[in-house]
């Protein structure tokens, strides 16, 4: 013990040695010649009340009405005060304002902020970073240089030269009522560093760092603004604790600093405040820490200083170079004169203080000062970047405190049933909404659900999400009934102190994670890192007594997609943008009613949005980004395809043996021979489809031809734009009925079934249909008909079956999967074509394609529904190498097969469409996209790419055969390659 006392004492004399002062870096940076010159020059030209009015900052409104203008017009042209802080508001009013009075002052003005978490602390329509608690959890520390660059570009944006920030103060104190989450945390070196990083950010920027409240108001139990709080350490660990950070920011050769109203007996033992006092600023702040940037005070209104009396004097005379918003201005100028004219103070001091701040308006840029220019700084001060980094901000605080037996990220999706309960707030809450991207229909609750009742049904899930937005008393009862499930996962939504107020709640969850506020940006990154859309790696910033320590905080790795702004991609918003008026031109024109865009760049899906309606004329249902689409064709890539993929990876099937090696009907016909690689290249010599009509009408019901080339009176059935159907024509009766009943048990459509026969009879006239006599290239349904009966007796599981247990469910795709009438209100499945000729219905949940349909729903070739997003995850586990959400869905050799192989006679892949690299003007795909691509059309106007080289994919649905198959215009406007084309030229290094 008396060798640690004698260590402390030794260091303490050797920091306290004089050394050589750092001069600021704002100062370094300006020509000394020229600075001087400007200096002297307006120096020359301001009276001796003049210099005194250049060191008050005063607060005023931000409200741009004709009283508050009179009354600014005061300060600045009658006292000509040196600079102004406003208060809360909007940006236009403060940037109108601060034009106003910059064109009013012979001396151009100081303008502040007291932005703690940027602008948004203080005017209403700017971006809300993080409160600094949160930001003391984040591991990397550049991401708060470029936090402190982001705020001092938009200080610049607003006119802005002087920010009091960062908060110093080590908040050593958990019931702190002033600093508290305002801190970076309790540990020295991460407030340090934290704040440091964050000053240089701005000051690169060319605005002013303060750092406050020296010497430091971490570990008090009272509000400075209410009254005078009492710091009752010794100077020896005031040293080694509060001051320290200060030392170090000092020495970082930083700008600008603030005293604090604190009552120091260790420091000072007369009872003024810190701020008024010449031992703490002039000697110990100056003299002995060597700073040389400007010192300000804090607002000298607050009750901590206010009762001192002139306190505007007293801070100059205590060290200071600018008070900050006094009482009474006026009076206190006068003050400072009158102690002049008495001999209090010298006349001297106040031309140094005067010159010094002149000299730091021209390192600021005030020499050359601009208006600010109105036109779009909403626009510019709200530009995706900040949101970007927000976001990111807001994913690496995320902290985890308990996970216990690897509980998060949430994996095995197939096999669990999940909850969601929030305390404190709605089932509509962002958190809520964000983990129905990941969850298969979660189950959603709220505080409206009884507890009693709640509880009983949360028996039936396997894993309860509790998300905590409050810890008022009312809800710590309902908190731990939850979190006594055994099958909870806490997330908090509060500071570290208040969740500490609930650790006997919280005691038995399998896993906790603190989000530090309850912000959208901070609920929506803490449902995605449950589900491993972004990897949590905070650590705790401080210690709470009892539960954990400073520093504690697992990490989890991304396994799943995570969802941004393109620019966190590294794509343009602007840009990419273009895609809405695209996409507005096919609505207007009638190409389709709605759709959904999806567009995902390194795991990131960066553009999910839904366009339009499910129809032209009532307008009843605005598309919705989980809403199914008919997917037609795009089913053979993102059904067939992972149905084959996953046989030949379990070694069920082999691609060079022929189909029937497998599916014994073909051993019999001329089609014995073809492999399953031909059907995936569609190299097979099959006809490109079944003409469903020669086996499903009844030839008795009319007089041939069955469709004409024009339309009268008996062809009156439109059937594609140039294709009429005979109005006589009937469904047979052998084959199909309008009740369903042993005899007809496959439902076709609403009201029409099937015999249980017709799958045989629809499979043997595809096997009896004589191939041509060459095998080249043609696209056929047919080849992925018999792909998947192939599959399915490879596996001896019907492939709807296969796909959701080995791919759908395993990926959380749920939406995804055939005969969507069964699982889901056909409120949420978009209407594609009115069938007048064979279903005679508008189709609503019910496969588009004949052929399909007449399967049952299910087969090779369509039939598949789906939402965009939920295709994404599927392309996404693809471009991982088979892996998604901590599974291994296909093996890395697989995906490699399947992705890269390519036809040498065809674009063709293995199963996947591919660009045109000879005929581009022919390609599917848009012209900036890379050989490597892959993805497939589909006839109801949907697509899906994926671009290897990119790490990019792209997924349009829409239904665009609605309300006829005869609407075109998706094709004649090339809307999907256009589309398409827009996200390459949206990259932003894609051209270089």
């Amino acid at each position: 013990m008396k060798h640690s006392v004698v260590c402390t004492a030794i260091l303490l004399v050797l920091w306290l040695l004089p050394v050589q002062a750092v001069e600021p870096h704002l100062l370094q940076k300006a020509d000394p010649q020229k600075m001087e010159q400007w200096t002297d020059s307006v120096f020359n030209t301001l009276t001796p009340d003049e210099r005194i009015a250049q060191l008050f900052v005063i607060t005023v409104r931000n409200s741009d009405t004709p009283q508050n203008r009179q009354s600014l017009k005061r300060l600045v042209q009658e006292l000509k005060i040196g600079g102004l802080l406003f208060d809360a508001g909007t940006a236009t009013d403060q940037a109108t304002l601060t034009n106003y009075c910059q064109s009013l002052a012979r001396v151009p003005l100081l303008i502040t902020l007291d932005g703690e978490w940027g602008l948004a602390m203080r005017l209403s329509d700017t971006p809300r970073f993080p409160v600094n608690m949160m930001l003391g959890a984040i591991q990397n520390d550049s991401l708060l240089y470029e936090y402190g660059r982001a705020v001092g570009r938009q200080c610049r944006r607003m006119g802005i030269q002087v920010n009091f920030a960062p908060v110093l103060d080590v908040n050593s104190n958990p019931r702190n009522p002033v600093i508290g989450k305002r801190s970076f945390g309790q540990g020295l070196d991460n407030v340090s560093t934290k704040a440091i990083a964050y000053a240089r950010g701005l000051e690169a920027e060319g605005v002013m760092a303060v750092a406050k409240h020296f010497p430091g108001h971490g570990d008090t139990s009272e509000d400075s603004h209410k009254t005078l709080p009492l710091v009752p350490h010794s100077r020896e660990r005031l040293m080694q604790v509060e001051i320290a950070p200060f030392k170090r920011y000092i020495d970082s050769g930083l700008s600008g600093l603030m005293v604090g109203h604190l009552n120091i007996p260790a420091l000072d033992d007369s009872g003024r405040p810190a701020s008024l006092s010449r031992t703490i600023t002039h000697d110990l702040l100056g003299d002995s820490l060597q700073f040389e940037g400007l010192v300000f005070t804090d607002a000298l209104k607050m009750k901590g200083a206010s009762t001192f009396g002139n306190t505007a004097l007293l801070a100059i005379q205590a060290g200071n170079d600018i008070v900050l918003n006094p009482l009474r201005p006026e009076a206190q100028l006068k003050a400072i004169r009158e102690a002049i004219d008495q001999g209090k103070i010298p006349q001297s001091l106040i031309d140094e203080k005067c010159k010094k701040v002149l000299r730091y308006k021209y390192a600021l840029g005030l020499a050359r000062q601009k208006s600010v220019d109105l036109e779009g700084l909403t626009a510019d001060l709200n530009a995706p970047r900040y949101e970007a980094l927000n976001r990111r901000l807001n994913a690496e605080a995320l902290t985890l405190l308990h996970n216990r037996h690897h509980t998060l990220p949430i994996t095995h999706l197939d096999k669990s049933r999940i909850a969601v309960v929030s305390v404190g707030s709605d089932t509509k809450s962002v958190f809520q909404t964000t983990t129905k991207l990941y969850a298969p229909q979660p189950g959603q609750f709220d505080d409206s659900t009884d507890l009693t009742v709640l509880l009983d049904t949360l028996r039936h899930y396997d894993r309860v999400i509790v998300a905590i937005h409050s810890d008022k008393t009312q809800y710590r009862a309902r908190i731990g009934r939850l979190c006594q499930t055994g099958k909870a996962i806490a997330v908090c939504f509060l500071s570290p102190y208040q969740m500490n107020r609930l650790s006997h709640e919280l005691a038995h969850n399998r896993a906790l994670l603190l989000a530090y506020e309850d912000t959208p940006l901070a609920q929506e990154y803490a449902a995605q890192a449950l589900f491993g859309g972004c990897a949590i790696r905070g650590k705790l910033p401080v210690k709470l007594e009892g539960s954990f320590d400073e520093g504690d905080g697992l990490r989890t790795e991304k396994c799943r997609l995570g969802y941004t702004l393109p620019e966190s991609v590294g794509l343009d918003s602007r840009v990419l943008s273009k895609v809405d008026s695209i996409i507005a031109e096919g609505i207007a024109h009638e190409a389709f009613p709605g759709c959904q865009l999806v567009v995902a760049r390194q795991g990131e899906v960066v553009w999910n949005k839904a366009y339009g309606y499910f129809d032209y004329e009532t307008h009843a249902h605005p598309v919705a980004t989980d809403d199914l689409y008919d997917l037609a064709s795009v089913s053979k890539a993102t059904g067939t395809l992972p149905a084959v993929m996953k046989a030949y990876d379990d070694g069920r099937i082999m691609l060079e043996r022929p189909m029937s090696h497998y599916f014994a009907p073909l051993r019999n016909s001329d089609k014995k021979d073809i492999t399953l690689r031909q059907a995936l290249f569609h190299e097979t010599g099959m006809r490109p489809s079944l003409q469903v009509s020669a086996i499903l009408i009844d030839p008795q019901s009319f007089t041939p031809p069955l469709f004409n080339r024009r339309k009268d009176a008996t062809y009156s059935i439109p059937i594609d734009g140039c294709t009429f159907g005979n109005r006589n024509a009937r469904l047979r009766s052998d084959l199909l009925s309008t009740r369903q009943s042993a005899q007809y048990p496959i439902q076709i459509a609403h009201d029409l079934y099937g015999s249980a026969s017709l799958p045989d009879t629809l499979i043997a006239r595809i096997i009896d249909t004589k191939l041509r006599p060459t095998k080249r290239y043609l696209y056929s349904c047919l080849n992925f008909i018999l792909l998947k009966e192939t599959v399915e007796s490879a596996t001896g599981i019907a492939m709807d079956r296969y796909l959701q247990k080995h791919i759908y469910g395993p990926l959380g795709m749920g939406t995804t999967g055939y005969c969507p009438a069964t699982r889901f209100p056909i409120e949420r499945i978009a209407p594609t074509e009115n069938d007048l000729f064979y279903r005679h219905q508008q189709l609503d949940g019910y496969v588009h394609d004949e052929t399909a349909a007449f399967f049952g729903g299910v087969q090779g070739n369509a039939g598949l529904f789906s939402s965009a997003n939920d295709l994404a995850k599927l392309c996404q586990m693809w471009l991982n190498h088979g892996s998604y959400g901590g599974e291994q869905i296909l093996s890395p050799e697989t995906v490699h097969r399947f992705m890269t192989e390519k036809s040498a006679t065809s674009r063709r892949g293995l199963g996947f469409d591919k660009p045109d690299t000879k005929e581009p003007d022919k390609s599917p795909t848009a012209l900036e996209a890379s050989p490597a691509t892959v993805g497939h059309l589909g006839f109801t106007g949907t697509c899906f790419w994926i671009d290897p080289e990119q790490q990019l994919i792209y997924i349009f649905l829409c239904n665009r055969v609605y309300p006829s198959r005869s609407h075109n215009a998706l094709s004649e406007l090339n809307i999907r390659p256009e589309l398409f084309s827009v996200i390459y030229n949206s990259i932003e290094d894609y051209s270089k």
